[in-house]
């Protein structure tokens, strides 16, 4: 059989509108499998024999919302449209694959709307490519093909029924589905439906579900497909981003309780630089395969007034780094959904920085995070940054910025450091590698060798400050902005050669460490427990001198043992709270001098 004849069988009644529906379904079909494997998701298929309707709802949720774009085969003439169909699911895939990757998030609304902040940054998604990435545009190319060497062409003959019917059952099945998980979630509340299947309204608007917990629940029973419309959809449907709320009084009153009474403002035992260093995770202190990438740091950890906590949990959101910086300085949690820096960042803000003479932050790469928003309204006094058209500098110009600016500036003073040059794809590290060993995974050896040239740029610093007078009045903070190896997924291969080389890395259970060279600490201190990012911001606090000052923010004391073993709050009502504090305004907004005198306001 030639093309020829094979063109012929297709020109015949329905026959070529069938091949591409068929086809059309197929290739969308296949599209969302890989995607649901290449994110960790298993497949439902022994469920058919002890549980069928899990089995039903797993693959209705599938294949319906590929019929019910396929049924619109039958009631159009031009089929360009689902050449222009398979291009966005590619796009909408891939993207959420890198992020996915990256964060182990899924994309919401917010967070494409914040893709700018990816100037400067767009080579770091080389690092996560990998073939599930490259099946998608290999499939709209052999569909594209499969239509041009065919010559397909479709008859408009209104089969109103298939395209009904899949309307119907796709509404039918979503409904019973939306009944199964508002039953597991002990839920009375409503449920809000989009064509392609619901998302689900938990209770008030100050009473949503995370996000960031529905989405992976959403996909994983449904597909990538369906969350597209589902997640437009809850984005105009969601409590409102970036409007201020309303609190309720008995929110009002809960967040009361974790501000103090009697605060008073003092003068800081010490000057405090801080260092976000980028994606700095815990693991990568100890030797590697015989070599120490942090040689400076490591140092540092010896040092008789240092302390060091090698667990402190990330607690980012969609924010990232800007996210990190916001809890380090004033002791609040990202909001549940979108970057607090974008949505809130002109809000009132507690934090330390309002207590030295001369503040700034050093950010390296100018107009990301909103640096010229939130560095004021954290009440940093300066922001450093290179020119426009000088464009990134790096880790150096940040620590070198930090120690001309300690040296010149009066007493007593806090600066924030930014670093950048150890940001995925580690791409320093990767053209100017310090040491090499062989069968190490490229994007683990490009990391760690990231990891060595700030070190040495850090080095510097503490050089230059320890060695000084600066030595005895000066708090220096070392901490990552987040950890980068979130995704099992993605970086299976660097946790396969971890195991197999004995490093104490697994990809999805890293922390970033918390150090801390201050006069104010006695003797060196090692703190094995877990702590979290929340923590840094009262542990500043204390070395300050700053114990009475209205807001400690959620966390602890990291060098009380006594506070980590007899938290105040949970992780789950720090964040939740956190929220209604940030949407809300509640500094500008709910607090004033005479909260923390004990006074109702």
């Amino acid at each position: 059989m030639n093309l020829n004849s094979i063109r012929a069988f297709f020109a015949k009644g329905n026959r070529s509108t069938w091949f591409v529906f068929t086809l059309f379904c197929i290739i969308l079909f296949i599209k969302t499998m890989i995607f649901h494997l290449s994110v960790g998701f298993g497949i439902l298929v022994s469920s058919l024999w002890k549980q069928p309707s899990e089995f039903f709802m797993f693959w209705g949720g599938k294949i319906v919302p590929i019929l019910f774009l396929g049924a619109f085969v039958f009631i159009t003439k031009k089929q360009w449209w689902t050449i222009v169909i398979n291009v966005l699911v590619d796009l909408w895939a891939i993207a959420n694959l890198f992020y996915f990757k990256a964060n182990n998030l899924f994309i919401s609304v917010d967070v494409a709307l914040m893709v700018d902040n990816l100037d400067g940054f767009w080579d770091s998604l080389y690092s996560y490519m990998g073939w599930d990435i490259y099946f998608f545009p290999i499939l709209t190319l052999f569909f594209i093909g499969t239509m041009v060497i065919l010559k397909v062409s479709t008859s408009s003959n209104r089969i109103l029924p298939v395209f009904l019917f899949a309307i119907v059952l796709s509404l039918l099945l979503h409904c019973h589905i939306a009944k199964q998980f508002q039953k597991g979630w002990e839920t009375s509340n409503p449920v809000c439906y989009a064509p392609f299947g619901d998302i689900y309204c938990m209770g008030t608007a100050l009473e949503w579900v995370d996000f960031e917990t529905l989405i992976p629940k959403y996909i994983k029973t449904r597909s990538v497909i369906s969350y597209f419309p589902g997640a437009i959809l809850y984005h105009f449907i969601s409590p409102g981003h970036g409007e201020v709320i309303q609190l309720s009084t008995d929110d009002v009153k809960t967040v009361k309780k974790y501000i103090r009474q009697n605060s008073c403002f003092k003068s800081p035992k010490t000057n405090i630089i801080l260092i976000l260093f980028e994606s700095l995770e815990s693991w990568s202190l100890n030797e590697i395969r015989n070599f120490n990438y942090l040689p400076n740091l490591t140092n540092l950890l010896n040092h008789e007034h240092t302390l060091f906590c090698d667990k402190i949990k990330s607690q980012i959101k969609h924010g990232h780094s800007a996210d990190g910086q916001m809890t380090c300085i004033t002791g609040l949690l990202p909001i549940n959904q979108g970057a607090s820096c974008v949505l809130y960042g002109n809000n009132e803000y507690p934090n330390f920085t309002h207590f030295f003479n001369n503040s700034a932050v050093i950010n390296p790469w100018p107009g990301v995070w909103r640096q010229s928003i939130v560095t004021y309204s954290y009440k940093f006094k300066e922001l450093i940054e290179p020119q426009k058209e000088c464009s990134w500098q790096g880790d150096e110009f940040t620590l070198n910025k930090i120690i001309e600016y300690s040296t010149t500036v009066e007493e007593p003073f806090c600066t924030l450091g930014i670093t950048i040059d150890t940001h995925v794809p580690f791409k320093n590290g990767s053209e100017h590698p310090v040491h090499i060993v062989e069968g190490m995974p490229h994007t683990m050896s490009a990391y760690l060798n990231s990891l060595y040239y700030t070190d040495l740029c850090v080095g510097n610093l503490l050089d230059t400050i320890l060695n000084s007078h600066l030595a005895e009045n000066t708090t220096i903070v070392i901490t990552g902005d987040h950890t980068i190896f979130s995704s099992e997924t993605a970086f299976k291969d660097m946790t396969e050669y971890a195991q197999e080389n004995g490093i104490n890395f697994r990809a999805g259970h890293t922390f970033t460490p918390l150090i801390i060279y201050s006069p104010e600490i006695e003797g060196n201190i090692h703190v094995t427990d877990t702590c979290y990012q929340m923590d840094i911001f009262p542990t500043i606090l204390n070395l300050i001198g700053a114990e009475d000052y209205f807001w400690h923010g959620f966390g602890v004391n990291v060098m009380d043992s006594v506070a980590r073993h007899n938290r105040p709050i949970t992780e789950q009502e720090a964040y939740r709270l956190s929220d209604l504090m940030i949407r809300s305004d509640y500094f500008r907004n709910y607090y004033n001098s005479a909260d923390s005198a004990g006074n109702d306001k």
